[in-house]
């Protein structure tokens, strides 16, 4: 199989340089969290207003997206073989 399903240089940062991008990503994701927690928001509906609204939505929509595209990848898929000339 040409790839791999849980390769293990993904699982978890092992080299310094991958655990300070792993940081700077958190870091980055809690300096957008925190000003909605303190800036209130004036929007149209109700439920744009609690806090975090912003950041949960974005997150939800991430994770419907990696899912909906591992569905997609087993929907059209094709075989390894699929390319080879046939005679």
């Amino acid at each position: 199989m040409l790839i791999e399903r849980n390769p293990q240089s993904l699982r978890r940062p092992s080299t310094p340089a991958r655990r300070r991008a792993a940081w700077l990503l958190y870091a980055v994701c809690a300096l957008t969290l925190v000003p909605s927690l303190f800036i209130h928001p004036h929007a149209k509906f109700g439920f744009a207003e609690l806090p975090a609204f912003h950041a949960l939505l974005a997150f939800v929509t991430g994770c419907v997206l990696v899912l909906a595209a591992i569905i997609l990848r087993r929907l059209i898929i094709r075989g390894e073989d699929y390319y080879e000339h046939r005679t």
